[in-house]
């Protein structure tokens, strides 16, 4: 049986952002796509099928992980948290939404037997509209399929995502209260820059 080496860490977030501007490794990412569903927002609106959406989110590679779990084979799972200021935001139509806090999840399992999965999902709610809705959830899902192996490398932060790699689907979800969908989306192209240097105290490139 392959013996796994697990690890288990709390994560400070906020650690690496004394003295960040001094060989950091921030990515922004942007991903752009359509709406394929919308639900009703509070303000009684629904977004039409094919509207664009942007959404940006940015990390820090070197942030140590909350939760590992490696095998010997070097396939395994990793979480990462993020607070502010790093980012994950939304904005489709007039509508906006934004998290203080969120994780990042990597399943890398060498293809065999599923495909890598790479996952944003908020922690402590949603502010949507600029109002914060505790319950709300908003998403990220990428999925390679079985045999491809541009997906995840290794179970680090990576600093570029190809999205042909990420071949199965790749989509988000924003959802008020109660599981209640309000967009589901399609991503089609992933975007990132990686900043050698950033202004201390934001997720910034600095110049």
């Amino acid at each position: 049986m392959m013996m796994k080496q697990v690890v288990r860490a709390v994560a400070a977030a906020a650690v690496l952002l004394t003295g960040m501007s001094a060989q950091a490794d921030l990515v922004r990412y942007r991903l752009t796509g359509v709406v394929t569903e919308s639900g009703v927002f509070d303000d009684g609106t629904m977004v039409p099928v094919a509207t664009p959406v942007s959404i940006t989110y940015s990390y820090e590679t070197k942030q140590p992980s909350s939760e590992m779990q490696r095998n010997d084979d070097g396939s395994g799972m990793a979480a990462y948290e993020f607070l502010r200021p790093y980012h994950f935001k939304l904005r489709v139509g007039d509508h906006r939404a934004r998290v203080d806090a969120f994780r990042v999840t990597l399943n890398n399992d060498l293809n065999q037997p599923f495909g890598d999965t790479y996952d944003l999902e908020a922690v402590g709610g949603v502010y949507i509209d600029h109002v914060l809705q505790p319950d709300a959830t908003f998403t990220v899902s990428l999925l390679s399929q079985f045999g491809n192996v541009d997906a995840l490398r290794s179970l680090k932060l990576p600093k570029h995502l190809n999205e042909w790699a990420f071949d199965a689907f790749r989509s988000a979800r924003l959802a008020a209260a109660g599981d209640r969908t309000l967009l589901m989306i399609r991503i089609d192209r992933i975007k990132s820059t990686v900043c050698a240097q950033t202004a201390p105290g934001t997720d910034d490139c600095a110049e």
